[in-house]
């Protein structure tokens, strides 16, 4: 930061507004910090604006990535217009894999060509999502490999970051946890600064027990690789959680999921000619859950994820009682429907709860954004 271009030389409200910026992005500021922030920044004869950011950094951060992550805040705040765009952001880290030949995803994946050329769709025309963030994109359309392989390893990501969304309040401990040098500094002043009492902190655990219901249909193909690793990094996240597969059948996936190697779940997935099948039998695969599985997995604290384009051969009136008989188990149902929010598809969520309205929230699941707002909708619910 320079003399001539610093944005703190605005004080009071529009320092403040940069502070419940900062909350919103996660950063847990008090009222005491608050106040440490104003006296530091209206200090009038501070010797360098540089110092003054580095002051508001050390009382806003928590923990190291509350550290990486303040200059780009900071930036976005203050100077919005020299913030790279997201979409070149995301770009620039594909670019250089854009010479292999191949990307492999799982099961039906970004490895194969479309038989239908979806290969050759541009995204909104440009091809290979340059005018478009791949978070954005519907990932059925991703013209480039490297940019669909980036778009499942960013939806198995999506696990670690609702643990870190679920964990992020710490609470005193009284022995081990880490250093909280804020709550040490605060208590020595009793002392004359000397630190008699060392305090400490650690992350609050939230349990979460999720229940994922996973349509692998024919109807499906397209959609499933990022599916696929959006459930994985669930079930590899949350250890209390739990996956079943369905066409015509359900079949219990969990273990599979929690392999290590991403190529032997795919090996297992694809054993037995599990996935793939034509045909769809949604009500009867959820009384299957009902009656066979639903007592050892479900309490009134579980979320249940159903993930399905919503093509049924079963009749409604059985798949409307066998959702009111899986939702009065659960704390939650949320349905994520690939085909909703997709362009030329007349399909909205109001419709959807109209008709089924024993499910609590239906969400699109086509992309990175929409399976992030999906992770924010679970988190708003655990917490």
């Amino acid at each position: 930061m320079t003399t001539t271009a610093n944005p703190l030389n605005a004080r009071g409200s529009r320092l403040l507004d940069f502070i419940g910026y900062l909350r919103k992005q996660g950063y847990v500021i008090g009222v005491g910090e608050t106040a440490d922030i104003l006296k530091t920044a209206s200090e009038p004869a501070h010797p360098d604006p540089g110092l003054i950011k580095a002051s508001v950094r050390a009382l806003s951060c928590r923990n190291h990535e509350d550290w990486q992550q303040f200059d780009r805040h900071f930036a976005a705040f203050w100077r919005p217009e020299d913030v790279l765009d997201p979409q070149q952001e995301l770009l620039a880290r594909i670019d250089p894999r854009l010479h292999r030949k191949s990307a492999s995803g799982i099961s039906g994946s970004s490895s194969k060509d479309s038989e239908h050329g979806q290969h050759d769709l541009p995204v909104d025309g440009a091809g290979a999502g340059r005018n478009r963030s791949v978070g954005k994109a519907d990932f059925r359309f991703l013209g480039d490999k490297a940019a669909m392989r980036e778009a499942e390893l960013i939806a198995e990501q999506l696990g670690q970051q609702l643990r870190k969304q679920l964990s992020r309040k710490r609470v005193l401990s009284s022995r081990g946890g880490r250093l909280d040098i804020r709550r040490t500094l605060r208590g020595s002043l009793a002392t004359g600064g000397f630190p008699a009492r060392v305090c400490f902190s650690k992350r609050k655990p939230i349990p979460l027990q999720l229940v994922i219901l996973h349509d692998v249909s024919h109807s499906m193909t397209w959609n499933n690789p990022l599916l696929f690793r959006f459930v994985r990094g669930l079930i590899q996240t949350f250890p209390d959680s739990s996956a079943f597969a369905f066409h015509t059948r359900l079949f219990p996936v969990t273990r599979m999921f929690r392999e290590a190697s991403l190529a032997r779940m795919q090996t297992r997935l694809e054993a037995g000619n599990n996935l793939w099948m034509g045909g769809t039998c949604i009500a009867t695969s959820v009384a299957t859950f009902n009656r066979k599985f639903s007592r050892k997995e479900l309490n009134s604290k579980a979320i249940v994820l159903v993930i399905s384009d919503g093509f049924d051969t079963d009749n409604r009136e059985s798949l409307e009682f066998e959702l009111q008989v899986l939702r009065s188990n659960a704390r939650s149902v949320i349905w994520l429907n690939p085909m909703l929010g997709r362009a030329g598809v007349s399909l909205n969520a109001t419709d959807l709860k109209r008709s089924l309205p024993m499910v609590d929230r239906f969400m699109p699941a086509n992309s990175v954004e929409s399976l992030r707002a999906t992770i924010r909708e679970i988190g708003n619910i655990a917490i």
